[in-house]
């Protein structure tokens, strides 16, 4: 017998000590960390009970009609993503009720909290204090109750994105090929219910570049991040041609242009000669408008950066008007979509040429606004008003068009406190994120953190760069970056002290 197999089977070495498994991160939810999941889930249930007895039907604004009738009129395209459309009539055809509907939109939203909040803990091993902290902010926050209550994409669209935030922190330390599969079926998804989706195959991008994927699965997760949006793309745009004759994807984009250029018109000298012929009634609209309507006297506070787009006697509405009319929403479609290219003409024309104008008298009015969201929906409950619209009650079938709250504003007073919570956030991380670049400590940082951190810090500057110039500035549109910059907040605040911050520098073991 050769010497080799003497020691493989020498008596003492069957004596040698198994290492045992490694913990699973089921283990860990449910017994390491389980105490979490016992209190979450029963407070979760009675927070919904609660809450639904002060508020027993959802709260509704116009865009929320939008999505009702196109259910209702079996639409194929609308003012917004239809997506949601699509997940409120599968959810109708179980249940009319308006309170399944928040009860499943309120218990998938937390469900996706749950799943970010153990993955944290998985991952980064906090401190109790800041494990109960994050606890508390992720799970005892009204925020999440009044989002679900509405009859918007919001709740859904942060579920899933949420979801995809999650993907990428297990892709960042553990990468498997499945990953880019299910990280492009998300964002696929995502982006049928809020165009905001459109900036996320670049944060895709930069996850896929500082995972430790092999190029060719970096290269494919970022392509499939991509191609996933285009089938809809094209579907959208074909289905606007069949309406309005103008292939757009977004019909609301030549809106956004033109309101946010005429944002600067009062502070510029326009050659109407120079504009493109067709923009030129809209402008002599426009010119007359400020004429007619000294600056006092315009309200601009109640619709931050979208005063032009909102306000009926502003010029983009009444031009509108003046040239078509609606009785339904395909109608109205019809009219937002007809008037669209002209508006995008418009506004793109000034913006090129006066570039410097509209960064002072928009961008930079709009920045203020992304750090001190406005409040818009979480301001008041139905428009605080006592009735819902006809299509909103034939829906949910009410016998009334009649709704109730326990109170109108009590919302308003709530949320106060979130857009200057939201601008702190900011401030500190982007604050801290720059000290641990230029200080050179970032390179200490365990790989999966230091990543993350990148991976946020570029989710930032694309979700500021978005806000600032394409969409309507509102608290209800920055829920993601609260969850994040408050989660990375509370972990920097941990890692980077003392003598906490010792556990920064040394990588986590699993």
């Amino acid at each position: 017998m050769s010497t080799t197999t003497t020691d493989i089977h020498h008596p003492a070495a069957s004596l040698a000590p198994t290492p045992p498994p490694a913990p699973s991160f089921r283990n860990f939810v449910f017994v390491e960390r389980g105490k979490y999941l016992l209190v979450a889930i029963p407070v979760l249930v009675i927070q919904f009970i609660l809450f639904k007895l002060l508020y027993p039907f959802p709260d509704f604004i116009s865009d929320s009609y939008s999505y009702i009738d196109t259910v209702l009129e079996h639409l194929d395209v609308n003012l917004w993503p239809i997506g949601y459309s699509r997940f409120i009539a599968a959810l109708h055809a179980s249940s009319p009720s308006d309170t399944f509907l928040v009860g499943v939109q309120f218990f998938m939203l937390e469900g996706a909290l749950l799943l970010f909040f153990y993955t944290l803990l998985w991952f980064h091993r906090p401190a109790k204090n800041t494990s109960n902290i994050l606890f508390v902010l992720l799970f005892f926050n009204p925020i999440f109750l009044y989002l679900s209550n509405c009859v918007l994409s919001d709740a859904l669209f942060n579920t899933l994105s949420l979801l995809w935030w999650i993907q990428f922190i297990w892709m960042l330390h553990r990468p498997k090929f499945y990953q880019l599969f299910v990280l492009a079926g998300l964002l696929g998804i995502a982006f049928t219910l809020r165009y905001t989706a459109m900036y996320y195959p670049a944060i895709a991008i930069v996850a896929f570049a500082l995972s430790g994927h092999p190029l060719k699965w970096k290269v494919l997760g970022s392509a499939l991040g991509i191609s996933v949006m285009i089938p809809f793309i094209l579907i959208t745009q074909q289905r606007t041609r069949e309406v309005t004759g103008t292939a757009e994807f977004s019909v609301f984009g030549g809106w956004q242009l033109a309101n946010n250029a005429i944002y600067m018109y009062d502070h510029i000298e326009v050659d109407s000669t120079k504009l493109p012929p067709a923009t030129r009634p809209l402008d002599r609209m426009v010119r007359q408008y400020f004429k007619a309507i000294p600056p006092q006297y315009r309200e601009l506070d109640p619709f931050p950066g979208t005063f032009f787009i909102k306000m009926p006697n502003a010029p983009l509405k009444v031009y509108m008007l003046m040239r078509y009319t609606f009785k339904d929403a395909e109608g109205q479609f019809k009219a937002w979509g007809m008037v669209s290219p002209i508006y995008k003409a418009y506004g793109s024309w000034l913006i090129r040429h006066y570039p410097f104008s509209f960064a002072r008298y928009y961008l930079w009015l709009n920045t203020k606004n992304y750090f001190l969201p406005h409040l818009e929906k979480f301001g008041t409950y139905n428009l605080e008003m006592d009735s819902v619209w006809p299509s909103a009650q034939a829906f949910f079938q009410y016998k009334t068009p009649a709704v109730r709250s326990v109170s109108k504003d009590l919302q308003g007073t709530i949320f106060a406190v979130y857009p200057p919570a939201f601008m702190l956030l900011n401030i500190y991380f982007l604050g801290a994120f720059l000290w641990l670049w230029f200080t050179k400590r970032m390179g200490r940082f365990d790989p999966l953190l230091r990543n993350s951190l990148w991976l946020l810090a570029a989710f930032w500057v694309f979700n500021f760069a978005f806000s600032i110039f394409a969409t309507p500035v509102v608290l209800r549109y920055q829920i993601l970056p609260l969850i994040l910059l408050g989660s990375y907040s509370l972990l920097l605040l941990e890692f980077t002290g003392e003598p906490a911050g010792k556990k920064l520098f040394q990588p986590i073991k699993q």
